[in-house]
Formats: C-alpha cells, structure tokens, sequence
C-alpha cells in the first residue's frame, strides 16, 4: 500500500498553525506547533484543552483499550449502522477512502479500522499521542513530533497503516475539508465546548456520501429496570456511591464547559444541520458489573469488563473532583466505597451508550 497524497487537503486556517497533509506514516502536531502534557494530583493530563480534564497517560490509555473492547463487543463489531459504513468505505478507483477517528485515544479503533478496511487512509487526532509503552496497539509507533515515523498496524491481506496528528477538535475541521468518508468520535463529548458546532465541522470535512459516528456514555447511570436513577442522599433508602461518583463527576464536566447531554441531542442536533440526512441512532444497556443471572457467558463477561472499566475510571477521577474544590479526603472516601460496592456486586446498575449517525448530503 502506498500514500497518496493527492488526497489529502494542504490548506489551513489563520488561527492555527498548518496541519500538514498526513501521509500514511505522520506523526505531526497542530497545538501551539508541539504537544505538552502536565502533571496533576498525581495523573498525566494534556495542556492544551482545559475542559478535558481526564488523564491522558499510559494508564488511561490501558483503560481506553479495555473500553474499546467492550464496545466492539456490545455492539457486534467496530461501527454501528454497518450497511452505512461499508458503503461509504467501497474502493474506488483515483482515490482512496478517508477514516478520521476523533479523540482516537490510545488509538485501538483507528489501527482495527485500518487492519480492517486496508485501502483506506485512517488518521486518529487527539490532544496527545497515542499510548508508546511498548504494551498496547500502538507499541511499534516511534514518537517524534514534525518528523516522519514509520508505523504498520499489523498485516491482514496486505499493509494497512494508520497515521496520528495532535489537534483539538474544539478548533474545526477546515484543513480537512471534503477528505473523509467516514468521521467517527467517541466518549468526547466532556472535552468538546459546543457540540453542535462540531457536528457542522465534521460535515466539512466529509465527503458527499460519507457517514459521521457519535457515541458517548451516559453520565446518567440506570436501574436494574434500566430506568434513571434519582439523586439520593448519603444514608437514605437506595443510595449508591457509584451514583454519588458519577454524579459528581457529571456536574464537574459541565462546570468545565464540557457537553455532557449530548448522548440524548445527537439525533436532534444533527437533524437540525441541513448538510445531513439518513439521521440514525441506537442505544445498548449494559450492566456494571456480573449481577444479572441466567446470561450467555458473552453478556457476562461484556459486564465484568465493564466493572473494571468502570473501576479504572472512578480512579482517574481525582485530578477533576480535587479541582473542583473536593477535598482529598472525601475523594478518597468516595473512590474507596464506590469501588467496594461494585466489586461486591452490591448495587445493580446499567451503563447506557448512546451512538448516532448521519450521511452527508
């Protein structure tokens, strides 16, 4: 497989520095012209957009992965809405299809989209690098900003390669007009300011045809009927730390500026953009935890992923709730029940994500 850079936009906005084209082997920045991450109580963060304030570190990236299984899981494969994306994906002669993979993260959906759909052009952006331990998916990637490294994905039928950019979607998507086919971002929205305004940006940089792929966790956790559950105070009937933990974290995300309810607008606010059509969405509950009986061994372990996935990111919650004005106390207290209750299996709750999806007109 071979660049072709004629597909790929060399123009950029004033009010950044030029994001050069991404061959199939970049590794650029287009963030201040660098990238920098900082310490805060105790985690990795990134520097360059303070409403994403969850940790952005080996550990988180580990989480990310774990995150990435569950979901390939849950819904049955990498996408929803499969007959959308296969379409917008068919090669073509002249030009290469485009995968743009926004708030890639440690980067796991970008590389199995590329080892999946070899003859495309996957690019994964975000505030920092994708996770180099040597551990995980993104093990072989050489970091070194402005200076082209090669990275394989991993052979399928032939070399697929996925390339990575350091860029804050907040800022557009101009440089990338008309290049994808398909635009996919998930569990963003706590980083993402005005999130109408960048459903328009993604539509820019679609190509007529393509698909955009939102999908977000919701903050808000269920019941075992699979019904919101209701604030409720330390002591009384029903309380749930792991509530109390979400909660808290809910309301810290949208003091930041975040857009935490933008699991349940998707569908609305991409009706309301006139540059989409074929609006769709889907929903999948999944319980926190192995509490149901009489489940497949599937659905079971989908659930005990969960658990840890859940149990990671109470963990990484500190930098947010200690900025908030939290005391380190009663972190330490929440994070140490919310964690007992759910290894214990004492409450029974379900997570709901939330994925929607348009084509472009």
């Amino acid at each position: 497989m071979t660049s072709n850079q004629d597909d790929l936009p060399e123009s950029s906005s004033d009010e950044r520095s030029a994001s050069p084209a991404p061959s199939l082997y970049s590794f650029s920045s287009s963030v201040d012209g660098q990238f920098m991450l900082r310490q805060v109580h105790g985690r990795v963060l990134n520097s360059a957009n303070d409403t994403y304030f969850l940790p952005a570190d080996n550990e988180e990236h580990r989480r990310l992965d774990l995150q990435h299984q569950i979901l390939t899981l849950a819904l049955g494969g990498l996408y929803p809405a499969p007959d959308l994306v296969r379409r917008a994906l068919r090669s073509r002669p002249l030009k290469a299809p485009g995968i743009l993979d926004v708030g890639t993260g440690s980067g796991s959906w970008a590389i199995d989209m590329a080892r999946h759909f070899p003859h495309c052009n996957v690019v994964g952006v975000d505030l920092v690098p994708p996770r180099v331990d040597g551990q995980g998916p993104t093990a072989q990637l050489s970091v070194c900003l402005h200076v082209s490294t090669s990275f394989p994905a991993g052979p399928l039928n032939t070399r697929p390669f996925a390339s990575f950019e350091i860029d804050d979607a907040n800022l557009g998507f101009s440089h990338y007009r008309e290049t994808f086919d398909l635009i996919h971002g998930r569990a963003i929205n706590s980083g993402i300011r005005d999130y109408p305004q960048f459903l328009e940006s993604l539509a820019e940089a679609l190509r007529p045809g393509g698909v955009v792929i939102v999908g977000d966790g919701d903050m808000q956790l269920f019941d075992e009927w699979q019904q919101p559950l209701s604030y409720v105070e330390e002591g009384a009937p029903g309380f749930s730390w792991t509530h109390r933990m979400f909660f808290a974290a809910y309301n810290a995300m949208k003091n930041r500026g975040g857009s935490i309810d933008s699991p349940s607008m998707c569908p609305t606010w991409l009706r309301a953009i006139d540059a989409y059509t074929d609006v769709g969405w889907h929903k999948v509950f999944i319980p926190i935890g192995p509490w149901r009986q009489n489940v497949s061994p599937r659905e079971r372990l989908i659930a005990e992923m969960l658990r840890e996935d859940c149990l990671r990111y109470i963990a990484g919650l500190t930098p947010l709730l200690l900025s908030e004005g939290y005391l380190p106390e009663s972190v330490e207290m929440m994070q140490r029940e919310a964690s007992a209750e759910l290894r214990e299996l004492r409450v029974r709750i379900y997570s709901r994500w939330t994925f929607a999806w348009a084509v472009k007109k």
